[in-house]
């Protein structure tokens, strides 16, 4: 489906988008740095945000910026005395019983929300609280709720009081100070904690949960642990992010055992296919399913279809596509795009072999489908191992996971699994026992142990050394705008941005930028006028307005 020639033209674009991306947030780091300098900390904060919010959604040929970290860290030690600092004496290497975990936001369908929650319910012998840092109470699913009571734990959720960013870093600073240890869930561009734990030398231990191993993140210059997910994550920490080997450590993502209620006949029948149907499935967001080439997912099994009558795709979380509809039509309908689904149970019992998503991998969705003992397929068309972070792995899949280049390859190899029904359900039965060797319950808990016992033994992270930030247009840099990039301006980040900041910011970006909107109505200037307002009073807003529903995992 990709390519040599494909790559290079990915390539291409990569040496193009890259130079002026690192210019645009070149720029972003001189006005963080200007304002610093100038005592203005609450705005500085915010630009920083606007940086690292640029790098993630455009790739600027880095995974870490050392510049925009000692600037947070600097922001921190000058607005956040060590009078409101706890006394260090109290961490030592006994074993952590109050767990403060850190999060940006606890969306209901992703996957770091589900380890948290995993996490949290697992680990029962501690204390587990939580911190929301960009998220209102309302939004925090139910079942996240009662798992950090029954811990013994609370929930702390900062936008609910009114402030900055530099008061809720400041806040998260005070409920860290009763626990012994600290774990990061956060999001790429989140800079409250960067801010709160500057001081290290009067900090708990820190881990960073790196569940976005592929992308820019703000943390390395407070985290003493970086728990990573996979081998190729733990590899690209210390390569591409400075991570010392000594702070590396894996963690792998941690699954429900599965449960197993309908035979596949039972489960094909409640979704109206045929008892004697060979189910290929599919589990991702939308983005993940990215048509390269004119070639849609759906394109990419036409073959394979047409060759087994008996055969059927469903992908759930794509939703409808128009670049797929002639796909289906070519496979009498034998292509089903569902909407999101927090629920796939019923998907995963009707299933006989599990495809990954294409170009962007679902690591954690490979796993759940492993464990229900289905075979394994995902796609790496790169010729370099240096692009291993682009492809599927986890320790659980070691072994078993089938990876193949290229798409003839990939239908030889699903053509295989539906003729070959005692191959197909050894490799799937395989793949679920290394799994729950790995990812489940006690055997899960051994790696958290190891984690908890590194991070409380090693003498805490010193402040590094300043460095300035460096483009490299080597892979798997200069492929990531291809994939994962986003058509996302700057103007955009910094409206999305302005109810941060300070008032007089706040109107003279309000009006630069509304000069450049033509308001053809009512409501369009309506969402203007919201824009002026601070991110606390939108938040109650809409808290009083009913505008947040409790969700569910």
């Amino acid at each position: 489906m990709v390519n040599q020639d494909f790559l290079d033209l990915w390539r291409e674009e990569g040496l193009r988008q890259i130079p002026q991306n690192f210019e645009v947030f070149r720029s972003l780091v001189a006005q963080t740095r200007d304002f610093t300098e100038q005592g203005k900390y609450d705005v500085a904060a915010v630009y920083a945000k606007i940086a690292a919010s640029y790098a993630d959604f455009k790739h600027c040929g880095f995974f870490v910026s050392p510049e925009l970290e000692h600037l947070l860290i600097e922001i921190g030690q000058k607005t956040i005395t060590k009078k409101s600092y706890f006394n260090p004496s109290k961490f030592g290497s006994k074993t952590p019983e109050n767990i403060l975990h850190v999060a940006t936001c606890m969306q209901y369908l992703g996957g770091h929300s589900r380890m948290l929650l995993r996490w949290i319910k697992q680990d029962t012998e501690r204390s587990h609280s939580l911190v929301v840092t960009d998220e209102p109470r309302e939004a925090i699913p139910k079942s996240l709720k009662e798992a950090v009571s029954n811990s013994g734990g609370h929930i702390y959720v900062l936008r609910e009081t009114i402030g900055s960013l530099i008061s809720w870093a400041k806040r998260l600073r005070q409920i860290a100070a009763s626990v012994d240890l600290v774990v990061l869930h956060i999001f790429e561009y989140d800079v409250v904690p960067i801010i709160a734990f500057a001081n290290k030398k009067a900090s708990p231990p820190i881990i960073f949960s790196n569940f976005n191993d592929h992308n820019f993140w703000l943390g390395v210059g407070i985290s003493d642990v970086v728990a990573n997910l996979r081998e190729s994550g733990k590899r690209h920490s210390e390569k591409h992010r400075g991570v010392e080997t000594k702070r590396n450590a894996l963690l792998p993502t941690i699954l429900e055992p599965t449960q197993r209620i309908l035979s596949r006949a039972e489960a094909k029948q409640q979704l109206g296919l045929p008892k004697n149907s060979i189910l290929l499935l599919s589990i991702a967001r939308a983005p993940k399913y990215k048509t390269i080439d004119g070639i849609s997912y759906a394109d990419a099994h036409v073959s394979l279809l047409e060759k087994y009558e008996q055969a059927f795709l469903i992908v759930v979380g794509s939703g409808y596509r128009k670049d797929w509809s002639n796909a289906i039509e070519q496979t009498q309908g034998r292509i089903i795009p569902y909407e999101q689904n927090p629920d796939t149970a019923l998907f995963l019992q009707a299933a006989d072999i599990y495809v990954d998503s294409f170009p962007f991998v679902s690591n954690t969705s490979l796993l759940e489908a492993g464990s229900y003992g289905l075979p394994l397929v995902s796609r790496y068309p790169y010729s370099s191992q240096a692009c291993e972070l682009l492809g599927a792995d986890m320790l659980g899949l070691t072994g078993n996971l089938i990876r193949v280049s290229n798409l003839e390859e990939y239908v030889l190899v699903l053509s295989r699994l539906i003729e070959d029904e005692e191959f197909r359900l050894n490799l799937g039965e395989a793949t679920r026992q290394k799994i729950i060797e790995t990812h489940i319950g006690i055997n899960w808990q051994r790696y958290l142990n190891d984690l908890y016992q590194l991070a409380t033994v090693l003498p805490r992270l010193t402040e590094p050394l300043l460095t300035i930030d460096q483009m490299c247009l080597g892979e798997p840099n200069v492929f990531l705008p291809s994939i994962y990039g986003l058509d996302l301006n700057l103007e955009h980040l910094i409206r999305n941005n302005l109810k941060l900041m300070p008032f007089d910011q706040r109107l003279y970006h309000w009006f630069r930028l509304a000069k450049k909107t033509k308001l053809s109505n009512s409501t369009e200037r309506l969402l203007w006028l919201k824009d002026l307002m601070p991110e606390w009073f939108i938040q109650r807003l809409k808290k009083f307005l009913g505008y947040y529903q409790n969700p569910e995992f």
